[in-house]
């Protein structure tokens, strides 16, 4: 894992964010994987232009930032890769099943998948953080895009011919993006050296669509 930040006149910051991940959980070929993110900053209240506003305090702070990235996760099962055998059934010694073999079969119990790989998700994420009137607003408004994809879909939950003789195997076939934003405000108001009321409010909305 690697990560670099660069910081210019408490005005841009720029943080990059690297890690290459292994797992046994994955058949050789699938087992590493890069991921990565990065993330820009702008605090609007250190320019210049902006001393008006700080002077008269009306807006002590202003920063946008945003940032976009990916992430992989391996939580689940380990072995999916490899097929399962096991011992049990037994098959007709007539026509009529009135007796059986004494011994039982060895056969294939699960169907494995050596393509299976990481599940993966990309996260957006745009937001804008505030101070008002000498800190008594502060706060932030947040936006975020994520798209969740190659999840592990079991094979019990597809569709699969009876001919086929057992489920299909686990494969990374799943979809789902989420949508949403959050607003957070603070008051804080000092009446005297010993007397200070303050508030907390926040706000989380949160829309998930199922693609596959």
């Amino acid at each position: 894992a690697a990560r670099v930040t660069y910081g210019w006149n408490n005005r841009y910051n720029v943080e990059l964010n690297g890690s290459y991940n292994g797992s046994e959980k994955f058949a050789e070929d699938n087992r590493f994987a890069m991921f990565g993110s990065g993330a820009l900053g702008w605090t609007i209240s250190e320019e210049s232009f902006f001393s008006f506003f700080k002077d008269n305090h009306y807006i002590d702070m202003l920063k946008v930032r945003a940032s976009l990235g990916v992430t992989g996760s391996d939580n689940f099962d380990a072995l999916l890769h490899m097929d399962e055998w096991s011992v049990g059934g037994v098959s007709r010694m007539e026509l009529s099943g009135a007796s059986t073999n004494p011994f039982q079969w060895y056969r294939m119990s699960k169907l494995g998948n050596k393509d299976v790989h990481w599940e993966s998700v990309r996260k957006f994420n745009f937001g804008i953080d505030y101070s008002l009137f000498e800190g008594l607003f502060a706060g932030s408004v947040e936006i975020f895009r994520d798209k969740r994809y190659d999840i592990l879909v079991n094979g019990s939950d597809r569709a699969t011919p009876s001919y086929f003789g057992m489920d299909v195997p686990v494969s990374n076939l799943g979809e789902v993006k989420a949508r949403g934003y959050e607003v957070e405000l603070r008051i804080n108001k000092q009446f005297n050296r010993n007397t200070r009321a303050w508030a907390n409010f926040s706000m989380t909305h949160n829309e998930n669509k199922i693609i596959s």
